[in-house]
């Protein structure tokens, strides 16, 4: 009997625990870049929902926050943030405002990665350029090679 009871005070349980999570995507941060994240938090205490989130850490901005949301008891939001931090993994510290003016702090790990290249380092144009050159010549050739000959 006391088992049956312990397996049903954790069956109602578990699904709190699983609803309770933090998640911050994307989890791979440019270096050098801004990077909008899209956080959300589930309920850091009883009451209110938080009123405001400020993102931070060694070598990370905060440019933007904007609630984007509910969903349950989570609270979803926009943060636009710039990343200085050099690659490797790096601590972001989440502080959820409340109404009353206390908050909460929340600590996650992410990875920075290096930038990727300029998107527009050249070398589609000039690819394009060479293609089109190339189709033009095989164009010129063909309309050389079906003129009449003129006989003499």
């Amino acid at each position: 009997m006391r088992f049956l009871l312990v397996a049903v005070a954790f069956a109602l349980l578990l699904p709190a625990a699983a609803l309770a999570h933090l998640e911050i995507t994307p989890a791979l941060l440019e270096s050098g870049r801004d990077v909008d994240l899209r956080v959300e938090l589930p309920e850091l205490r009883p009451g209110d929902r938080p009123t405001s989130l400020a993102v931070s850490g060694e070598g990370v901005r905060q440019l933007e926050s904007d609630a984007a949301g509910t969903f349950g008891r989570e609270t979803r939001w926009r943060v636009r943030i710039h990343v200085g931090a050099a690659p490797g993994p790096t601590e972001l510290l989440l502080t959820a405002g409340f109404a009353d003016g206390s908050t909460v702090e929340v600590r996650r790990r992410v990875t920075v990665v290096p930038a990727n290249g300029d998107a527009d380092d050249g070398l589609p144009l000039a690819a394009t350029a060479f293609a089109a050159l190339g189709l033009l010549s095989l164009v010129a050739a063909a309309v050389f090679l079906r003129r009449p000959r003129r006989a003499a």
